[in-house]
């Protein structure tokens, strides 16, 4: 079974993976860090262009689509193929640490804005690409305050980042379960997902992406 466990900046995905992939035996999928920009001089996420941004977003796109694909069997993916495309997406139109008065229901591209118009149609690649490889999502809410000082991001940005991929995935018809309190209560809830057989999906069944 393909599973992303997806959710902002912070959520647990990482720690709940690697409790997971002993006890359910799937093999994880990671991407590297984005950072340091081919062709410039190394450059802290939080400082890179947004042409350096969008770079970065499709190195790492190319690098998960390696990882999963070394993995035909299965695997428990950190994140998912959307993953970077929702942070810069956010990034791009509110900032790193946008105000509260930002609406949380609505984060979409400039069209004014090259960088972002050209980030919007890789977003639509990227989802047309996730319908493939995954059969479910597995969400973890933000439930938990960053510990990181400073912090990379707000906690608003990580809001409107749970906001903008939940609204992705439900409106590509994708299965997502949400997994909620401590570690072993979401293990729990991906262990039992794992022990049914993959759900149906809007665009194709499960073996097309093998």
């Amino acid at each position: 079974m393909r599973i992303a466990v997806v959710g902002a900046y912070g959520a647990g995905k990482t720690t709940l993976i690697a409790a997971a992939t002993a006890r359910i035996g799937l093999p994880a999928a990671h991407g590297t860090p984005m950072r340091d920009p081919a062709g410039s001089r190394p450059t802290p996420l939080e400082q890179t262009t947004e042409p350096e941004l969008i770079q970065l977003v499709v190195r790492r796109h190319a690098e998960r689509l390696l990882a999963e694909a070394a993995h035909p069997e299965g695997f428990l993916s950190d994140g998912s193929l959307l993953h970077e495309w929702v942070y810069a997406t956010v990034r791009l139109a509110v900032g790193l640490h946008p105000g509260s008065y930002q609406n949380t229901q609505i984060v979409t591209a400039d069209p004014d804005s090259p960088y972002r118009s050209v980030l919007d149609h890789l977003g639509r690649e990227f989802i047309q690409r996730a319908l493939t490889s995954y059969d479910a999502f597995v969400h973890l809410p933000v439930e938990f305050p960053l510990h990181d000082t400073p912090p990379p991001i707000s906690e608003h940005f990580r809001t409107l980042s749970d906001r903008l991929l939940l609204t992705t995935l439900h409106a590509t018809g994708i299965p997502v379960h949400t997994a909620t309190g401590s570690l072993e209560a979401r293990l729990h809830t991906l262990q039992t997902l794992t022990s049914r057989p993959p759900e149906g999906r809007p665009r194709a069944d499960a073996d097309s992406h093998a």
